[in-house]
């Protein structure tokens, strides 16, 4: 599809108030688009349906659904990096906002050494961003541009909300029976090479997410395999990342029950789940609503031909098809208002975290953010 028409239905659908998703995959080219017809609400019940998924960080809380049957999809082969445009804007975050950042930070760690009812915490902070001339079809083309080894995507409806963003983390991916998850955990920035040294706090952090995602699904996966850690760069930032992967046994496990051991992970909750979670929603000084919870494909229909040039007429004509599960946890995100962009980041934290840093490393994750505004 044309460049130009692919971005002027997008503002069409807004314009009209009609639910809608735009995205890339994590390093490739082609931009998908998703238009429902209608401005109805779905939700997600049994995992069961096929369609477009937003999730929140509380399950309970509603799952959105855009069903492919309700929906037109267009796709742009690929999207050129255009000069980058910027908007005029104003951050609240002060001195009070540092402070009481830290003063959770150390009530965590304090919790952890006093109690020991958990070994990890994701604590995580919202920066306001007022400004009159946001467009938010401009800030996706800038994702777009900066984020090439990520999941990008701009998500509406009008029910709900209009968000961005950027992650790097995948929850989870199913196909064919094969799955595969990954463990995402430390902060640092990029500076022009992937041979860098961590520390021990991000070494930990990483450990205990692996561990974790390893722990929630060995009674339902036969045989695990983990890859060696690695370091992760997604824009302007470095992670160390862990892959995680095997065969689920045909029909031997609901999607449902899969995601519900994965999420939340490690990486956005802490662990235990449970008793961190709690923490979050008794300490946490906002609702994270979307942010943390997931996204993506859900059941989608994969067709796969078989080489045209064989000689067999009848082989030549075979198609194949499966439906296909990728799922990102939403990192790296943005809610856009009338005249305000709201940011979220956060950042893990163990018994060995410095209140200080912690701060620093959500500064370092806003700054990030703020090069598409």
């Amino acid at each position: 599809m044309d460049l130009d028409l692919f971005f002027s239905k997008i503002k069409l659908q807004l314009q009209n108030q009609l639910p809608f998703v735009a995205y890339r995959k994590p390093n490739q080219s082609q931009v998908d688009l998703l238009l429902q017809r209608t401005n109805d609400l779905h939700e997600v019940e049994s995992y069961q349906e096929s369609g477009f998924v937003f999730a929140p960080f509380k399950l309970e809380e509603k799952t959105i659904l855009f069903p492919y049957t309700d929906c037109e999809s267009f796709s742009l082969q690929r999207y050129n990096k255009e000069s980058q445009e910027t908007f005029q804007g104003t951050s609240n975050s002060s001195k009070s906002d540092m402070l009481e950042h830290m003063a959770l930070v150390e009530r965590a760690v304090e919790t952890m050494v006093q109690e020991g009812e958990f070994k990890k915490v994701v604590l995580s902070r919202k920066e306001i961003v007022k400004t009159d001339d946001i467009n938010p079809v401009t800030v996706f083309k800038n994702i777009l541009g900066f984020y090439n080894g990520a999941f990008c995507y701009i998500w509406y409806h009008p029910q709900v909300g209009l968000w961005l963003g950027a992650t790097p983390e995948t929850l989870l991916q199913v196909s064919r029976n094969k799955f595969s998850t990954m463990s995402l955990a430390g902060t640092q920035r990029f500076k022009d090479t992937l041979e860098v040294e961590w520390g021990e706090k991000e070494l930990e952090e990483q450990q205990i997410v692996t561990d974790t995602i390893v722990e929630a699904i060995k009674n339902v996966i036969p045989k695990i395999e983990v890859s060696k850690t690695k370091t992760h760069q997604a824009g302007s930032l470095l992670h160390l990342k862990t892959d995680i992967s095997g065969m689920l046994k045909p029909s031997s496990l609901q999607l449902k029950d899969l995601v519900e051991a994965l999420h939340p992970t490690p990486a956005v909750c802490g662990l235990p789940k449970n008793r961190a979670k709690k923490f979050i929603l008794e300490n946490e000084h906002y609702q994270r609503t979307y942010y943390t919870g997931f996204l993506g494909e859900l059941n989608k229909e994969e067709v796969q031909e078989r080489n045209r040039n064989r000689r067999n007429v009848e082989n030549s004509a075979y198609r194949s098809s499966s439906k296909n599960t990728h799922f990102f946890v939403n990192l790296r995100s943005m809610e856009c208002l009338k005249n305000e962009v709201h940011l979220f980041v956060g950042g893990g934290i163990t018994t060995s975290s410095n209140p200080l840093a912690e701060w620093q490393e959500t500064v370092f994750k806003t700054e990030t953010m703020k090069q598409v505004l």
